[in-house]
Formats: C-alpha cells, sequence, structure tokens
C-alpha cells in the first residue's frame, strides 16, 4: 500500500500512531513533532521518517502544507535510520512540486506512474543528516517569518554565528545564498497560498514578505514561467 496526500495540520498538538510507516516532506512551513520525549522540527527540503507503531505528537501553522506519504512495504534503508530527519536529494526536491501539482488536479491519469517513480526516487536516496544545528535555527527562523524584512545580520545572530561564518556555511550546505534561499522559501509559500487559500494576490504578496502584489507576481512568473492567476487556474482547472 502507497497513499500519497498533501495535508494541513492543527497549531494545538495532537498524537496517535498507526500501523503504517510515514513519510512527511513539507511543501511551506515547519511540523512541530514530539517523538520518544524528544522535540523535533521538519522543514523545508527535509523527510521525516516515522515507522510503523510509533507514537508522536505533531503540530503546524494552519498555513503550512505537507506532503505525507503512507506506506505499508518502507525502503530497508529508511528504516533504522540514527535521525528521524534528514535532508531531502537535489533530485527528489523538484519532483515534489510534481507530485503536488497532479494531486491538486486530481489527475488520476498521471498519478499511478507519478507514485511509482517516486518510490524508485525514494530506493535511491542516500539519506544524509540534516542540515548544521545552528543553520537549521536560522533556517527554522526564515520559514516562520516569510512576512517580515529580513537582513544577513540579523539570520546569523539565529545561528550564533557571525556573518561571514554564516554565509560560507549556508553556501557550503545549501549550495544557494541566503538571499536565493529566502526567494525559494517565500515562492513555495505563496505557491502554496496561491493554491490552497482564496487569498488576493495581494495579501499573498504581503504574507510572503513582498510590499506590491506587482513585485510578487513577477518574481512568481520567473519563478514558475506562470503569473499566480494563471497558476491558480490551471491547478483549479486541470
Amino acid at each position: 500500500m502507497m497513499r500519497i496526500s498533501i495535508r494541513a495540520y492543527s497549531p494545538i498538538q495532537q498524537s496517535h500512531s498507526h500501523d503504517h510507516h510515514q513519510l512527511v516532506m513539507p511543501l511551506a512551513g515547519r511540523l512541530n513533532l514530539l517523538i520518544n520525549k524528544q522535540q523535533l522540527q521538519v522543514g523545508t527540503a527535509e523527510c521525516l521518517v516515522i515507522p510503523a507503531g510509533t507514537e508522536h505528537g505533531f503540530s503546524a501553522a494552519e498555513q503550512c502544507r505537507f506532503l505525507v506519504v503512507d506506506l505499508t512495504h518502507l525502503p530497508a534503508h529508511l528504516l533504522h535510520l540514527s535521525q528521524s530527519v534528514f535532508q531531502l536529494s537535489d533530485r527528489m526536491q523538484p519532483y515534489l512540486l510534481v507530485l503536488e501539482q497532479l494531486l491538486v488536479q486530481q489527475n488520476q491519469h498521471l498519478l499511478p506512474a507519478a507514485q511509482q517513480f517516486f518510490l524508485q526516487l525514494l530506493e535511491a536516496e542516500q539519506p544524509t543528516p540534516a542540515l548544521d544545528k545552528r543553520l537549521r535555527l536560522a533556517l527554522l527562523y526564515m520559514q516562520e517569518h516569510l512576512a517580515e524584512e529580513l537582513d544577513l545580520v540579523q539570520l546569523a545572530s539565529k545561528a550564533s554565528l557571525s556573518l561571514s561564518q554564516f554565509k560560507q556555511l549556508f553556501r557550503q550546505q545549501l549550495g544557494l545564498s541566503p538571499g536565493q534561499y529566502l526567494t525559494t522559501l517565500r515562492m513555495q509559500q505563496g505557491r502554496t497560498l496561491v493554491l490552497f487559500s482564496n487569498l488576493s494576490v495581494q495579501q499573498i504578496a504581503l504574507d510572503c514578505g513582498y510590499q506590491s502584489a506587482s513585485a510578487f507576481s513577477a518574481r512568481f512568473l520567473r519563478h514558475y514561467g506562470q503569473s499566480p492567476q494563471q497558476y491558480r487556474g490551471y491547478g483549479l482547472t486541470s
């Protein structure tokens, strides 16, 4: 059995276990967890592995969205990880967008093949530990404050690093500058709000840290090849 879905969670912590394995990959925002008395956070470009029978508490802000995969059989190399959270590969990350679009469109023609390809990618994943803990603190802060003006000095302080150390570590681990990564996060959040809310483009722009709908729309067009209005219409009507 494999079931892939897009889910949102309550900001009020809930707790349960299930008789299947589960993978949780944030599309926008982060998931807060309590597993074996340990507090965890899972952010963008990361994957959480919850083995069958594991009791876990979970909560998230209402605007956050997650790709959730329920599996009867989990690839053996993912079943006994030393850490529950690992960094997704550069091959897997963009494929989440493909799955998201097909799920939004409820494209039953292409979904079965897309899910099988996802399984192939999953088998090929070589889990690497989540990012440096200091860097993750800055990334999680970014995700929670996308509507605000963020500067590099502020983000470096969240990681307890000097500005030069922060820039260097960021580039080493993510292959992007902090500014480029922040833009990616804002676009992911914007895409989620375009697809899953009835907010105006102006309000979505403000929620993603842009002061005008035109600036947000121009960036969105460059990033996804469609305007927010086109993207919303495509997701709802295809």
